[in-house]
């Protein structure tokens, strides 16, 4: 290897170790004091890295390390921190010193103090520094006396919160306890309905056939020839567009035989979900358009019990009014089926029909 000379010349200026010091962490003006030993100097400038202290000459040798402590005197305590200090030097009568440990475990408490004089909290006073910021809790606020007025508005708005609620909890109710069935309820005279069994062409009908004689007769798609006889005298009623030469399926309805009786039938498809909540003991109501609402049983029939057995979504029940109240003169209106819950069906309890 060989030597590398200094490219500025052997008159070039040394530089200091400690040359960042002051400009990277500037000294403060504040009051404090040092003791080292016995010996108490008293401290004129500082930062975090070294401070400066009145001494007279002579007093220490550049170069030395000892333990000091620092103490910073308020009004009525004082803060006192310890570090390892090291002689830097001595001009006249100020003596510098370096932090031998910098970050040592008096750095956070030193760095709170001087920011805490920088921003004004702390500030001196004869050579002491003082505390700016709050020194004792606010005073509570005085009660303030509420009138009558006051009052009243208060337990309106409690009052008018909980109607609040409660409406909105029984919409809720309602809404989770309460399902109306998608077809309509159809009211008719009762009576004994005759219906085509198998699909094909009416090839004969007569509506004035005595008991026993032949009411109509189809021709199946499969080729036989099927006459139905009339079962019972009454009036007869044939089914709107039903006559000789029209095209059937099975269980349409061929005619009707009322009696002299007054009762009527109700008719509609429920839902599986329906059947089932019904059969169960939820209760069932029609209502009609002009508002009127009935309690009703719904009857299952031999159809019902098939058409739920082959898995169809929607099965033919018949209903029953409980009581009195559908009059001769509802006979062809419409009704809706709602099914609800009450209380005691939401908590499971199982509900028993009257």
């Amino acid at each position: 290897m060989t030597d590398q000379k200094n490219p500025s010349g052997d008159n070039a200026t040394p530089i200091p170790k400690d040359f960042g010091l002051e400009n990277e962490h500037p000294m403060l003006t504040m009051p404090f004091s040092l003791r080292v030993g016995d010996q108490v100097f008293e401290g004129s400038r500082l930062s975090v890295t070294q401070m400066e202290v009145s001494s007279p000459v002579g007093e220490a040798v550049p170069g030395t390390r000892r333990l000091g402590t620092l103490k910073f005197p308020f009004e009525d305590f004082s803060v006192t921190l310890t570090a390892d200090v090291t002689v830097q030097g001595q001009s006249g009568d100020t003596l510098t010193l370096l932090f031998s440990e910098p970050t040592g475990a008096h750095l956070a408490q030193l760095r709170y103090l001087i920011n805490s004089y920088i921003a004004g909290d702390l500030v001196t006073l004869k050579g002491m520094m003082s505390y700016t910021g709050p020194t004792q809790p606010k005073a509570p606020k005085a009660a303030v006396q509420r009138s009558v007025r006051d009052r009243a508005r208060s337990i309106g708005v409690a009052l008018a919160s909980l109607l609040f609620v409660l409406v909105a909890a029984t919409v809720v109710f309602g809404r989770y306890t309460t399902a109306y069935e998608l077809h309509p309820v159809f009211i008719d005279r009762g009576g004994q309905s005759m219906q085509a069994t198998v699909a094909g062409q009416l090839t004969y009908l007569d509506g004035d056939a005595a008991v026993g004689d032949v009411a109509y007769t189809i021709a199946a798609t499969t080729g036989d020839v099927l006459s139905f006889q009339m079962p019972r005298e009454g009036e007869v009623q044939l089914a709107s567009e039903i006559y000789e030469g029209a095209t059937v399926l099975p269980e349409d309805l061929i005619l009707t035989i009322f009696d002299d009786s007054s009762s009527l039938r109700l008719r509609t498809m429920i839902s599986i979900e329906g059947l089932t909540r019904a059969l169960q003991g939820d209760p069932a109501r029609i209502e009609l358009n002009d508002g009127r609402k009935y309690p009703v049983e719904v009857l299952v029939k031999d159809t019902t019990r098939a058409a739920a057995l082959t898995g169809d979504l929607y099965v033919p029940v018949d209903l029953a009014v409980k009581g009195e109240g559908l009059d001769p003169v509802d006979v062809g209106k419409s009704a809706r089926l709602r099914l609800s819950k009450t209380l005691l069906g939401v908590f499971g309890v199982r509900q028993e029909t009257e």
